[in-house]
């Protein structure tokens, strides 16, 4: 009977909350075969189980066993990067991926593969006889496909680990069939206290922008539920849309280097014309890039000789550059996986870097901020959805709603500074910066800056007030001139939406939503009510604690 917590070792080279990961990765073996163990982007899992694999390979030798381990990733940049991972630390391995035929010595007890190959039909004796041990799956929050199911029935009795920093899924349900035991890291938030995540400034197009509300127009959905990139195209690839990217990257990251993240390749192309006419150095990287052309931009982006690379999702995955210093997102999304990961890239440490996140698109909106506190332990236990909603001949899914025509001239595209958690004592005599030019202009509106999350509602009374929420608790403000106004404190919540009810004559409802899992509608909690008669406010809570408490805005 093998102790399992007796072949985990003790790592230098490991940063104390690695070692921590591991102790209870072998630990939690001694009673679950299938471990989900979740680690924020940029806090080295990779590092991690190439440490758990040395240890397993000691241990194997000093017993006498001989331990056969498989790696499993989706993509070649993946691979790529667990094979330099596992060279860097000595570790013989073979390498079972098409793109890698060069690589591939089965004699070897450590093997990385990807889930397409080790899968397929043409490979099944292979598969069979590998006798495998151990399995790790990089990026695990995608095991709950059919493909990665088939490694459960080809090695029932492997230990199993799956890493990834976003255990969610686009239909709310979890991963309990493929996994007994799910273990989180600590939040995002104290990596950043404890310097191990770079900070962010988090810059956004306000609420109520046009640019949200055409996004919101959007009623056409993909199969997996997220936008359908013909309507995205449609939507977003416009020169007035384009514009505010190139203007919002001049004024908040020229001169930085970044990723940029858009709707499809022919996107990708009009941004790059966009940013050259200004003398940007900047390329485009998608799926049909050769991967030495990839890699020798990357190479370049790392020198210095690129500025800028565009691409449709291939860097929201496995790419590990500690030199982006701007993330821009200029496409939508539904899935809380992408954005995590996309904003993610930018987050690795670099020495004193502050990296400068630029959402074009208004996604905090939907997913609060990168470093919200996100319920990780609820989202792994989810509930397989009974029901799906079916979706006709490949046919595009349509919302019974109209659409709506939005007139990009109306609304403020401004960005405005959502949350910086590298300062919270700015002045108004520091809402004046040099932009590229070297002169002073107007700093983006500075809205509530703080270390933890900022969460406003959509504007009611004809666009005057907001509500927002931060960490002291609610104000209202009044949009047109700045000012705010206390509610009172509330329980946190760092995800989820703030929505203004209009109820009879001049009253409005303040609901607090909370996103829930196993396919539940969001919880609502009513906190208030406001009254307004002409420039009279007044302000009652739910349990009566406040009644018509007076508001100056």
């Amino acid at each position: 009977m093998v102790n399992y917590s007796d072949i985990c070792m003790k790592d230098v080279s490991l940063r104390d909350y690695q070692q921590q990961a591991k102790e209870k990765i072998f630990s939690q073996w001694e009673t679950a075969d299938n471990i989900l163990y979740q680690m924020p982007t940029g806090t080295g899992k990779t590092r991690l189980f190439t440490s758990i694999i040395r240890d397993i390979n000691v241990w194997g030798l000093r017993n006498g066993q001989r331990q056969r381990i498989l790696i499993i990733a989706h993509r070649s940049e993946l691979i790529e990067q667990i094979d330099r991972s596992l060279n860097k630390y000595h570790v013989n391995h073979g390498i079972i991926a098409g793109t890698f035929k060069n690589k591939r010595d089965l004699s070897l007890p450590v093997q990385v593969a990807s889930i397409q190959t080790i899968t397929h039909a043409s490979n099944e004796y292979i598969a069979r006889h590998l006798d495998i041990d151990f399995i790790i799956i990089d990026e695990a929050h995608h095991a709950i496909a059919n493909s990665y199911t088939k490694l459960w029935k080809l090695y029932p009795e492997a230990k199993k680990l799956g890493v990834t920093a976003t255990p969610w899924r686009m239909n709310n349900a979890g991963f309990r069939a493929n996994f007994d035991a799910f273990i989180p890291s600590m939040p995002i938030k104290q990596f950043m206290e404890k310097g191990w995540l770079a900070p962010y400034q988090y810059y956004s197009i306000p609420m109520g922008s046009s640019i949200m509300k055409s996004i919101e127009s959007i009623h056409e959905f993909d199969i997996e539920g997220d936008y359908k990139v013909s309507a995205l195209e449609q939507t977003m690839d416009n020169d007035h849309i384009r514009a505010q990217l190139l203007d919002s990257y001049t004024k908040l990251a020229k001169g930085k280097r970044g990723i940029i993240y858009s709707i499809s390749r022919e996107h990708s192309k009009h941004i790059c014309a966009k940013y050259r006419s200004i003398g940007v150095k900047i390329v485009e990287i998608d799926s049909t890039t050769p991967s030495q052309k990839r890699e020798m931009m990357v190479n370049d982006f790392k020198r210095g000789l690129i500025d800028i690379i565009v691409n449709v999702d291939i860097f929201s995955e496995g790419f590990d550059c500690p030199d982006i210093e701007f993330i821009q997102l200029a496409r939508p999304t539904k899935s809380l996986v992408k954005y995590i990961q996309q904003v993610g890239r930018g987050l690795r440490r670099n020495g004193d870097k502050t990296c400068i996140i630029l959402d074009n698109v208004g996604m905090y909106a939907s997913f609060g901020l990168p470093d919200a506190d996100r319920p990780w332990e609820m989202f792994f236990e989810g509930e397989e959805m009974k029901h799906r909603t079916k979706k006709s001949g490949g046919k595009s899914r349509l919302d019974n709603l109209e659409q709506r025509e939005v007139d990009m001239s109306e609304g403020s595209e401004e960005m405005v500074l959502v949350q910086s958690n590298t300062r919270t004592d700015i002045t108004n005599d520091e809402l004046k910066y040099s932009n590229h030019t070297g002169h002073n202009v107007d700093k983006p509106e500075l809205v509530q800056p703080t270390r933890h999350y900022c969460i406003y509602s959509k504007t009611f009374c004809n666009g005057r007030y907001r509500i927002e929420e931060n960490e002291s608790g609610y104000t209202l403000r009044n949009v047109k001139n700045g000012k705010v106004s206390y509610l009172g404190k509330y329980t946190p919540h760092t995800t989820g939406s703030i929505i203004i009810r209009k109820l009879d004559g001049s009253k409005h409802m303040i609901v607090r939503t909370i996103p829930r899992a196993n396919g539940l509608k969001d919880k609502e909690i009513i906190i208030g009510f406001i009254t307004h008669e002409g420039r009279l406010m007044k302000f009652t809570s739910l349990d009566r604690t406040t009644i018509d408490k007076n508001i100056t805005v």
